[in-house]
Formats: structure tokens, C-alpha cells, sequence
């Protein structure tokens, strides 16, 4: 990742709603049997693409995640109702 203004281009992956274990768990593990299901019916490219999506989210949320009480936790931002 590169880094613009101590920010990763995604921005923080934190966020409120992915605080519970759980959850976190199978959405790498749907990105993994994506990965499965992919390979099953031969589509290389898609395999490679997915196996570096389920890659990034196994280390961004079951590794790196910062809990509600990490001190240096960043969330984005809530949307305002206004805004669009």
C-alpha cells in the first residue's frame, strides 16, 4: 500500500461494525471459498485475483485490526444525512 498523509490509499479499515471476531472471520473465509469455487471451475486469472483479496483481508482484519479500545484506532468518518 502506499502511503498519502500517514493514510493507506483505502483508508483505515476499522470500523465499528467489523469489531465483533466474527464477522471478520467469515468475510475472509467467504473471500477464501471464493478463491475455492473459482479454482473448481478453472478461471485462473479470477483465482489469483481473489486468492490477493482474501490475502489482503485475512492480514487487514484478523491480523492488523485494531479493536474499539487500540489507542491509535482510526475509523472513517460518518456520512452526514446532508452530504449525499
Amino acid at each position: 500500500m502506499t502511503q498519502k498523509e500517514g493514510k493507506t490509499v483505502f483508508g483505515p479499515v476499522e470500523h465499528p461494525w467489523f469489531d465483533p471476531l466474527w464477522r471478520r472471520i467469515v468475510l475472509v473465509a467467504f473471500c477464501a471459498a471464493w478463491t475455492g469455487v473459482e479454482y473448481s471451475f478453472g478461471n485462473t486469472t479470477w483465482v489469483y485475483i481473489m486468492a490477493a483479496i482474501t490475502a489482503y483481508a485475512g492480514w487487514a482484519y484478523l491480523v492488523a485490526y485494531k479493536g474499539p479500545d487500540h489507542a491509535d484506532r482510526q475509523t472513517r468518518p460518518r456520512m452526514e444525512e446532508d452530504e449525499g
